[in-house]
């Protein structure tokens, strides 16, 4: 575990910029108390997967660009495991000091709770909004080995075939996996979930041929792409994507009403000082409207994101909704 303390220096300037009376009482003030000199040591930026997935890509890219603003290192910090719930449930209960954030996903904001009974953090209300950092299509892709190139000629092979077919499964509880049990229960096809610790091996082993199919995240799943390592077949979203556009969409590949994608966020434990929070969003912000931020995550595979932490409280109430209609249909409940 990293562990960050603070230097004597650190301390003595933070009670002079605190001040008087502020600064005589600052052993019982909590650290959220003077946000003036922050960040006045290295941030974590909390990981919820191992590194080489989607979240992880971007996490790196923001650290980098706050690193270089800040003049601090924005650290990041993988603590993978329970699908991101062991890595939301350490930053939720982290002191609210600005010194630890968590790079966040549909799963710890939406959808595990649809797959875990027990689940030792509210995914709405214990974390401060930041901001959306990146919104990402979900590609439906097969091993090369597959005799289909098509949703259509998969369905139909899936049919002929039921159970024979396995498919990859990144975290339970994520968009990939509740996409997979969607297009099961529109399509009656009846195929086997594999579960992996995270995107990386689920895409080494589809490249291989360990498993069938899988729908994930585009921007994990492009470099194998792009090797033509791996067959895609339709991305998730309701458009087409335009850095993709003969690729169809898994709708108009004959799968009415199916839309699914990801997206990614930062956040901090509830009680973070809304001065923190309001200056880290807008330096954020400045960075995905810029052109070479547009341009350095479209290179991977996202579209950048941006608003209010506010706007990210109405995303993430939104998504929740979205996410029950899914499980529903697909019939999905907590193990």
């Amino acid at each position: 575990m990293i562990e960050f303390i603070p230097p004597r220096s650190h301390i003595d300037r933070r009670s002079l910029l605190c001040g008087g009376a502020a600064a005589v009482a600052l052993p019982l003030l909590p650290r959220t108390a003077c946000a003036a000199d922050w960040p006045a040591r290295p941030v974590r930026l909390v990981v919820p997967f191992s590194p080489g997935g989607t979240t992880d890509m971007l996490a790196r890219v923001i650290a980098a660009r706050l690193t270089a603003h800040y003049g601090q290192d924005f650290v990041i910090d993988n603590k993978g495991g329970e699908s991101g719930n062991i890595a939301a449930s350490f930053v939720v209960k982290a002191p609210a000091d600005g010194y630890t954030f968590i790079v966040g996903t549909p799963g710890i904001h939406a959808t595990n709770r649809l797959v875990y009974r027990s689940m030792s953090y509210d995914p709405v209300t214990d974390f401060a909004p930041v901001i959306v950092i990146a919104h990402v299509p979900n590609l439906l892709s097969v091993t090369r080995s597959l005799p289909v190139h098509s949703v259509a000629e998969l369905i139909s092979y899936a049919r002929q075939r039921p159970r024979e077919l396995f498919y990859g499964v990144s975290a339970l509880g994520s968009t990939g996996h509740l996409s997979t049990e969607l297009l099961k229960t529109l399509t009656g096809i009846e195929i086997t979930p594999v579960p992996y610790k995270g995107s990386a091996p689920m895409l080494r082993d589809l490249a291989e041929g360990g498993v069938h199919l899988t729908i994930d995240n585009l921007p994990a799943s492009k470099p194998l792409l792009d090797a033509g390592k791996i067959r895609p077949l339709a991305v998730t979203t309701a458009r087409r994507w335009s850095p993709l556009p003969d690729l169809p969409t898994v709708a108009e590949a004959g799968v009415a009403n199916f839309e699914a994608a990801s997206w990614f966020t930062i956040g901090a434990p509830r009680g973070t000082s809304s001065e923190i929070i309001t200056n880290l969003n807008a330096t954020i912000a400045a960075f995905l409207g810029s052109d070479a931020g547009t341009a350095q995550l479209r290179r991977i595979g996202a579209e950048p994101g941006g608003g209010s932490p506010q706007d990210m409280r109405h995303h993430v109430l939104a998504e929740v909704a979205r996410w029950d209609k899914v499980a529903k249909i697909a019939g999905i409940s907590p193990l």
